[in-house]
């Protein structure tokens, strides 16, 4: 298909003269092959050159922003693990010092029931004592 040509209604003549200004009787169209070219294949070297460098820039671009983005991901699994292992080290001190403070009532327990045991024991011998002298 090289060339198309059109021939336009009365109507739309009155509207591209209307529109332009120029009185138009139909509209050519030229093809130079059956298949035109899609892209920017066909330009100047300085062109394609150009296409080739934003190209390439915009590639960088993007492994940048993925290089960033992975390093953040990393960042944040490495700062989540570190608020983990305070939070366990904070729980199992916490849980230490719990023990500590059982430990330390139980043996205080212990003890006071060991004086109240020895302050009974004296009660009692000064009771009998009493008694055999009385």
């Amino acid at each position: 298909m090289a060339n198309v040509t059109i021939k336009l209604t009365d109507a739309q003549k009155a509207k591209i003269k209307e529109a332009t200004g120029q009185d138009h009787s139909e509209v050519r169209m030229g093809f130079p092959g059956s298949n035109p070219p899609a892209g920017p294949t066909s330009g100047s070297p300085v062109t394609t050159a150009k296409l080739a460098r934003t190209a390439k820039a915009a590639r960088t671009a993007k492994a940048a922003r993925f290089a960033k983005s992975a390093r953040l991901a990393k960042a944040a699994r490495f700062a989540k693990s570190a608020r983990l292992a305070k939070a366990a080290r904070f729980a199992k001190s916490a849980r230490l010092a719990k023990a500590a403070r059982f430990a330390k009532s139980a043996r205080l327990a212990k003890a006071a029931k060991a004086a109240r045991s020895a302050k009974a024991a004296r009660a009692a011998r000064a009771a009998r004592a009493g008694r055999a002298g009385g």
